[in-house]
């Protein structure tokens, strides 16, 4: 008659605890750190325009687009207008505002 070999809870046990022992190379996890940025957590600036306004507001931005050939948004516009806020002729400026409203 053959012996009967097979597996019990203690042999299964004692099998686990022998594979917990032996060390195993884990990978570690490397967490790499993003820059936020500054903008993201400021509430967006509402922009009321017309349509005839938002109408000449996209052909502008194509035209900005087709020139520099680069993505431009509204939001890129209005920060380039105010950094270069020094170089605007105000008086002009607002005499342009004073005729469309």
């Amino acid at each position: 008659m053959s012996k009967l070999t097979g597996v019990t809870g203690l042999n299964r046990r004692k099998s686990g605890k022998e594979s917990q022992e032996s060390p195993k190379p884990q990978e570690k996890i490397t967490t790499v750190s993003t820059r936020r940025n500054i903008t993201t957590g400021t509430s967006p600036l509402p922009l009321r325009l017309t349509e005839n306004d938002r109408a000449d507001l996209n052909l502008w931005l194509e035209a900005l687009e087709a020139e520099s050939g680069k993505n431009i948004t509204a939001a890129k516009l209005f920060r380039g207008l105010i950094s270069m806020r020094d170089k605007i002729n105000t008086k002009a400026l607002i005499r342009a505002i004073n005729d469309v409203t």
